[in-house]
């Protein structure tokens, strides 16, 4: 930083989000010069309106505290002439400058005109791995003080302190990154892109030598890299089978947890037997493990000692990627700390996770044409100074498109020649995974890198974490779909954003780039001939499978089971088709890095609209490309799995063939565990919070291919006190769910109870229509708008990650969510005390999947709602109660509003199977406000 600098870092309250119909009624500024605060200003402003309720809410300025503030027409000059001369700062610039301006324009003022910068952005890329980027995101990952978020003078101060900061970041980075830095194409707010060109003038001037803990590559500064030392195993160490023993192992680390040791003991036991069976599937391990045991650590202190006195590595797959990270960390601070012996591990991820620094050193070299592309390529080159794995799981990026991720890991054509060749991420892992006992992936990895996971002279150890979820993932993993109409429209969108005359064109780019104008032939042939191929496949699938058949009238998508043997034949005698588009599909992709590489190499300058055009013809290219590929996918599942498969064709009412769609995978997962997983392990060990569905069902065993009568099984009690902890409320006059009045019905409910209660809510639905239905129902209630409560809603509000991060760290919220919530959320506390089941989560009936699902069950001579419906409603509904009560010290309540738990027969399996010592009540709608007012008063004091 300059001298003379001096940086006046602005926050404003506002009435409004818009300059035009709101007005300031709070205003804080901090003068930075030397990185040091100077000097400070903040004031209350009058409106002269009514502040509104969600901005009271929000700021804490209430319209008493205003009433006697200054107008701002009374100040504005003087903040015009503090500010004048300064570099204006602030989060978000791009709404504070302007509001500020249409402000001093009211008042009679000239607009500001000055250098100003945005610290969102600028955080944003100095600091990429940051777990968000608003203020109170930042503050607390840079434990910076900021005591009352969303008030004026609290934001300028926390912000002038995130400027210093990010300007030490950027001080601190290499020459060569900073150089890179200010040579990509970035398009930031307002002069932001003048802090890199400040930061390498004075890196140029001091020529500070490169830090140690980097080296430069083919001009890239990356975090250095040393081979492991050799794992050192010390033979015949006891194990501490005793209390005793362990807790001297734990020392003040660990608790002693009698269940979390009994579950260490019997696996110990388990693995040390004489003899295992070799057969797949047999002498398996199983145990369900409730919340709160431990059952980590439960696992993986015994599997350490098994892992050191057999040299056998332990591989434990986890259903999710924060799992994956949290037993990685686990192993290697915890475990590490208190065993005697040395114990490592490593997180490892397909090959597309990992940044290839040869495709990112090409990529530098490349005008995308966007401006999204060119701010994921600067938070990488600052990216490179830091990580030592080179997880893109580690990067919060913004607007991330896959298709270019994908393209950053791709491998380079010439692995050996490249200057990368032994610094490349994805091979360090495998280095660092020769040396380490425990090797952590999640469920799709094992699914598709069983094999190579295996050791066939010394057969690892595997753990299924949260087994249940793993056939699901197989399976999810397995479908694709194929909209043939949207992949029609995309190849004739191409064809006509190149003939097309208007300005600016992809036309008119390859009429000005070297070879352009045949680089437009030879696109236009590819996509001519592959808009004339599909249609005549469509006509063929249509003609073939739909054609003189009975429909059934309905009012939406209907969906037509292909017989495999037929599907077979369809595509030999499609053959001549297929083989065209595909041949095309390959010249597309020829043509379109010619096109890139000529783009970039030229030396005409491009406007950013035609480089934006460019970026959108590259993403339409790539998406009919990967549409190509679910051909080849379908065909190869044909092939791999021709029992296990399932294809089906999707239309609409009319009952053409202008909107199929092709979709196929997995049925099911009988024999793929056996066939696939197994064979390469030791018997298994299958563990969860809720695996099973009843103390009878076989679905587990049949789901994972275990043989139940050669398994070890146990079953560990719950451990906390759901009798104080909690209570279950079964609201027993609710209309069905199947009623035309029960999302009205279920609306109202929810106003009422939150409304009365005001805790942090979450609602559990079994489909995105009903959350759309039930929020504006909820958002049109007077009654809710006259509360401090916010409604999210999943699909209308916002992703499952937004808004889990606001339950975390907001009150008063109500979440509607479906799918994903109903597992793997853990909202301890404050952040949960009110769980709602909308309807029991059972899969809907009329899918292809689950009629044929059915007729697979029916042909074995078993009942499908026994065997497969019922026991995948137990579980989810087990997981779904199982997001309340976290922590001993938890507490909180659970409504049910469907009736069918207390009127079907089925609805006693489902009851038998919750907690043991969880209360359970029937009660009317009318009493429910009233039972937990009570419950939330009174019992969790005695905890």
């Amino acid at each position: 930083m300059l001298n003379k600098d001096i940086y006046a870092v602005v926050d404003l309250e506002t009435t409004r989000t818009t300059s035009e119909s709101g007005r300031i009624i709070q205003i804080a500024i901090a003068f930075v010069q030397n990185k040091k605060i100077i000097n400070q200003f903040s004031t209350l402003i009058n409106p002269r309106e009514i502040i509104p309720r969600n901005i009271v809410q929000l700021t804490g300025i209430t319209q008493n505290m205003v009433e006697g503030a200054p107008l701002f027409s009374d100040i504005a000059e003087s903040i015009h002439t503090m500010l004048s001369g300064t570099i204006f700062v602030a989060h978000n610039v791009n709404f504070d400058l302007p509001f500020l301006n249409a402000e001093f324009k009211r008042a009679g003022l000239r607009e500001l005109d000055l250098v100003a910068l945005d610290t969102v952005t600028l955080s944003q890329i100095v600091w990429p791995t940051a777990p968000g980027f608003r203020l109170v995101d930042l503050t607390t990952y840079l434990s910076l003080t900021h005591g009352r978020p969303h008030q004026a003078d609290s934001d300028a101060l926390a912000t002038a302190a995130l400027l210093i900061k990010i300007i030490t970041r950027l001080e601190s980075l290499p020459i060569v990154t900073l150089q890179s830095l200010v040579d990509l194409p970035l398009v930031l707010p307002k002069d932001s892109k003048e802090l890199f060109e400040k930061a390498l003038l004075k890196a140029k001037s001091l020529r500070q030598p490169l830090s140690k803990h980097l080296q430069v590559i083919d001009g890239l500064a990356i975090h250095r890299f040393s081979d492991p030392e050799p794992l050192s195993n010390t033979k015949n160490m006891s194990y501490p089978a005793k209390r005793a023993a362990k807790q001297q192992l734990y020392g003040e680390t660990l608790t002693y947890r009698e269940q979390q040791a009994k579950l260490m003991n019997a696996i110990k036991k388990h693995y040390t037997k004489p003899t295992f069976s070799t057969v797949p599937g047999e002498s398996a391990f199983v145990a369900e493990a409730p919340t709160g045991m431990g059952k980590t650590l439960g696992f993986l202190l015994p599997f350490a000692y098994l892992a050191n006195d057999s040299d056998k590595q332990v591989i434990i797959t986890e259903p999710t990627i924060t799992l994956q990270t949290q037993v990685t960390e686990t192993i290697n601070t915890t475990l590490h700390d208190i065993l005697p012996f040395e114990v490592r591990a490593v997180s490892l991820k397909g090959r597309r996770q990992y940044l290839n620094l040869q495709s990112f050193k090409r990529s530098l070299q490349i005008d995308e044409g966007t401006t999204s592309l060119q701010f994921i390529k600067a938070q990488i080159l600052v990216w490179l100074t830091e990580t030592v794995r080179g997880d893109f799981d580690e990067l919060h990026l913004m607007n991330a498109q896959q298709k270019f991720i994908a393209k950053l890991s791709q491998n380079a054509n010439n692995p050996t020649g490249s200057p990368f060749y032994g610094y490349e991420f994805f091979e360090r892992q495998h280095v660092l995974a020769k040396q380490a006992q425990f090797l952590v992936v999640n469920h799709n990895y094992l699914a598709e890198y069983a094999s190579e996971l295996g050791d066939q002279k010394n057969k690892p150890y595997l753990v299924i974490d949260e087994a249940q979820n793993l056939p699901s993932a197989v399976l999810d993993q397995s479908r694709h779909q194929l909209p043939i109409q949207t992949w029609l429209a995309r190849v004739q969108t191409a064809i006509n954003l190149i003939l097309q005359d208007t300005k600016p064109a992809i036309g008119d780019i390859l009429h000005r780039i070297i070879g352009g104008e045949r680089l437009k032939n030879h696109l236009l042939q590819s996509l001519e001939i592959i808009s004339n191929e599909i249609p005549q496949l469509q006509v063929a699938l249509y003609r073939r499978f739909l054609l003189n058949k009975k429909m059934p009238a309905t009012q939406g998508q209907y969906e037509i089971a292909l017989a495999n043997n037929d599907f077979a034949q369809f595509w030999v005698d499609q053959a001549n088709h297929v083989t065209s588009i595909h041949k095309e599909v390959l010249h597309l992709e020829d043509s379109l890095q010619i096109l890139l590489g000529q783009f970039s190499d030229s030396k005409i300058a491009f406007s950013l609209g035609e480089r934006q055009q460019l970026a959108d013809f590259r993403r339409l290219l790539d998406s009919i490309s990967q549409y190509e590929k679910q051909l080849t996918i379908f065909q190869q599942d044909l092939v791999d799995f021709p029992k296990a498969s399932i294809f089906w064709l999707t239309d609409a009412p009319n009952h053409d063939s202008s909107n199929l769609k092709l979709s196929g995978g997995l049925l099911h997962t009988l024999n793929y565990f056996e066939e696939k997983v197994y064979p390469h392990f030791m018997p298994p060990t299958i563990i969860g919070a809720t695996l099973f569905t009843s103390t009878k069902s076989g679905y587990l065993y049949d789901r994972l291919n275990i043989d139940k009568e050669t398994a070890t099984v146990r079953h560990y009690p719950d451990i906390f006190d759901f009798e104080k902890q909690a209570r279950l409320l079964m609201v027993k006059n609710a209309p069905a769910p199947t009623d035309k009045h029960f999302v009205n019905y279920l609306a109202n409910q929810l106003v009422n109870v939150t409304t009365a209660v005001n805790k942090n809510t979450l609602v559990l639905f079994n489909s995105l229509e009903m959350i759309q239905q039930v929020y504006n129902q909820m958002q049109a209630n007077p009654k809710l708008q006259q509360s401090k409560l916010t409604i999210l809603a999943q699909g209308v509000t916002g992703t499952r990650g937004k808004i889990r991060k606001r339950m975390q760290s907001e009150k008063n919220i109500v979440v509607l969510g479906a799918a994903s919530f109903w597992e793997g959320i853990d909202l301890p506390g404050d952040q949960l005390r009110l769980l709602v089941i909308a309807r029991l989560p059972f899969d809907r009936p009329d899918t292809v999947l689950q009629k044929a699902e059915e007729a697979v069950l029916t042909a074995q001579g078993k009942q499908p709602f026994y065997q497969s419906t019922l026991p995948k409603a137990v579980l989810r509904l087990r997981q779904g109660i199982g997001r309340l009560i976290r922590t001993p010290e938890d507490y909180g309540a659970i409504i049910i509003y469907d009736v069918r738990i207390l009127t079907k027969a089925y609805g006693k399996t489902l009851r038998k199977m919750l907690p043991t010592n969880l209360p359970q009540k029937e009660l009317t709608d009318d009493k429910i406000v009233p039972t937990l007012q009570n419950f939330f008063a009174e019992e969790h004091k005695h905890l």
